[in-house]
């Protein structure tokens, strides 16, 4: 144990204790070496491995910075098997120290202080670091007054002291870089200086949570422009916090906290309500316009890199959308993605993933029925059958007018072999193109696919997505151009268009190269898609050959195998 009057490190004469911690004690010293320089010294409790990791983590953040509102560190030793950090000594004590003694500060002189600190955390966060436990133990002065940011022991941890942690920290999780955080540690802090006391001392932990999120503690005795930046500071919720320390300090120097109105982000935002009515018409090129000029307005707008990232999946560019959803988390850690990133990772295979994902979407949200689509999607991918049926027959119980459910629950009985004659022959009249396609697939002669072989019968059948269900209760037709190899020309309306070499498929083609179910086409107004359905050679669209299905949109030309087609989505683009 460290005892006073000890000389550490052959440098450093212990002359009193300053404080004590859960971590352990910090020591005053005087540097024998350099007269009149005294040194604070902090030294664990215990020598764990913890504790030593935390302490070597404040060391390093200490060292990246070189700022006079930040304490300095100067260099660390080993004495006893403990880790000992040497650091500036604060002479003026802490603001809690002031507090004890003077109950509490005057507007100006909080304000003042608010100023200086909103400015140590705005070059602090620059530097990538979140404080994590901003509160006046840990706010130091000088022996000129100059104010000092203290222990960085927990920067860009999810921790720190409740009575200063923000609602979002008790209620989910936190991304560790939010300066958020530290804007609303900052604000308890201004107010708890400004007051003589602490919002919620005096509270039991579930009422100190009601009341951050009530926000009706900051004193209404105060000054109205002082009330306005604290409210500000502490709001319930991050979107509507100051952003940024900078916000912060800015509002402070004004006495007013600036009300954005800022016309670029105004024009994005209309930009991208737009956009999304468009998608939500299905239609794509508009949207997707609309969506990137929403963007060259305000690349940081939520509500454009939402509508961005929705054009993007919608048309299955999923990289592209995945940066424009990552992009939106960025700015905004609470944005809500859940279903658009569950669906990124069924499009990538990541099924697990997806599930868990788009699970969690619909705890929140449990009449999402495009979102129930996509789950079933999953398991159907995931060969689990029995559970894509289970969630169709409760959801027909909810939504029966959508016809995806219905044809859907089909397709996993026909894959899990739950069928027999006779409900093949009760649904063979049954409303749907997707449910007639998969009961002609499941039961032609000479058969396209082979029983517990390849290619397999779920390679040829086609899932269909709640989008397509949605279409066709509309009764809209679209009709496509499909030019054959012998130059015949086909105009055709069909929702699904099926191509291959049985005699049976829309567009017959005899080649030893084009399978006998090769690919289809799907076929809705402004949504047309193409799939391959486990063809033996292939299928290519323009020279690139497609994985599962690839969206069409004007002319194309499409190699099945080795024979070539030219097809247009519209027929009225040849006018």
């Amino acid at each position: 144990m460290i005892a006073i009057g000890d000389t550490l490190n052959d440098t450093y004469r212990v002359t009193r204790l300053l404080g004590r911690g859960g971590f352990g004690e910090v020591f005053l010293a005087e540097d024998e070496k350099i007269p009149a320089r005294k040194v604070a010294i902090k030294v664990l409790a215990s020598p764990g491995d913890a504790a030593q990791s935390d302490l070597l983590r404040e060391m390093r953040t200490l060292a990246q910075f070189s700022h006079r509102h930040v304490v300095s560190f100067y260099h660390h030793f080993v004495h006893g098997y403990r880790l000992h950090l040497v650091m500036e000594y604060c002479p003026g004590g802490s603001l809690a120290d002031r507090l004890e003694t003077s109950g509490h500060w005057s507007v100006d002189e909080v304000f003042d202080l608010g100023v200086r600190l909103c400015d140590t955390l705005a070059f602090v966060h620059s530097r990538g670091i979140i404080h994590h436990d901003i509160k006046p133990s840990n706010i130091l002065f000088g022996s000129d007054g100059t104010v000092k940011l203290g222990d960085f022991g927990i920067a860009n941890r999810n921790g720190g002291t409740p009575l200063y942690m923000p609602p979002e920290m008790f209620l989910g999780t936190v991304e560790r870089t939010d300066p958020r955080v530290d804007v609303y540690a900052l604000g308890i802090t201004l107010l708890e200086s400004a007051t003589g006391h602490h919002p919620f001392a005096d509270l039991r932990p579930h009422e100190a949570l009601q009341a951050r999120v009530a926000h009706q503690f900051v004193a209404p005795d105060l000054p109205g422009w002082a009330q306005e930046v604290l409210l500000r500071a502490t709001h319930p919720t991050p979107e509507l916090r100051f952003q940024s320390a900078e916000d912060f300090a800015e509002a402070i120097r004004h006495r007013h906290v600036p009300y954005l109105v800022d016309g670029r982000s105004i024009k994005a935002d209309s930009l991208a309500r737009e956009a999304e009515v468009a998608l939500g018409r299905k239609k794509w090129r508009r949207a997707l316009r609309l969506a990137e000029h929403a963007l060259k307005k305000s690349p940081d707008s939520i509500a454009a890199l939402l509508a961005a990232g929705r054009c993007a999946l919608a048309l299955r560019r999923v990289d592209e959308a995945s940066r424009h959803f990552a992009r939106a988390v960025a700015v905004s850690p609470r944005t809500q993605v859940q279903r658009e990133l569950g669906w990124i990772a069924m499009e990538r295979g990541r099924l697990p993933s997806a599930i868990s994902l788009l699970t969690d979407h619909l705890r929140r949200n449990a009449s999402d029925y495009e979102a129930y689509s996509l789950l079933m999607r999953c398991f159907y991918l995931s060969d689990r059958f029995e559970v894509a049926r289970s969630l169709a027959e409760t959801l027909l119980e909810q939504k029966p007018q959508n016809g995806c459910f219905s044809a859907n629950l089909l397709l996993c009985r026909l894959l899990a072999s739950d069928w027999v004659p006779e409900d093949i022959e009760s649904l063979r009249e049954a409303e749907g193109p997707f449910v007639r396609h998969n009961i002609q697939v499941a039961t032609e002669q000479p058969s396209a696919w082979t029983p517990g072989g390849k290619p397999s019968l779920k390679s040829k059948l086609l899932f269909e997505e709640y989008r397509f269900a949605e279409a066709r209760r509309s009764g809209k037709a679209n009709t496509i151009v499909i030019q054959t190899p012998d130059g015949l020309r086909r105009d055709l309306d069909w929702p699904i268009v099926s191509i291959g070499s049985l005699q049976s498929n829309d567009i017959v083609m005899r080649h030893r190269s084009v399978s006998r179910r090769h690919c289809a086409i799907v076929n809705y107004p402004d949504d047309v898609w193409l799939y391959d359905l486990g063809s033996t050679i292939g299928t290519w669209v323009d020279g690139q050959r497609i994985e599962d299905r690839i969206y069409l949109d004007g002319p194309h030309e499409l190699r099945v195998g080795e024979m070539t087609l030219r097809v247009v989505t519209n027929s009225r683009r040849l006018v």
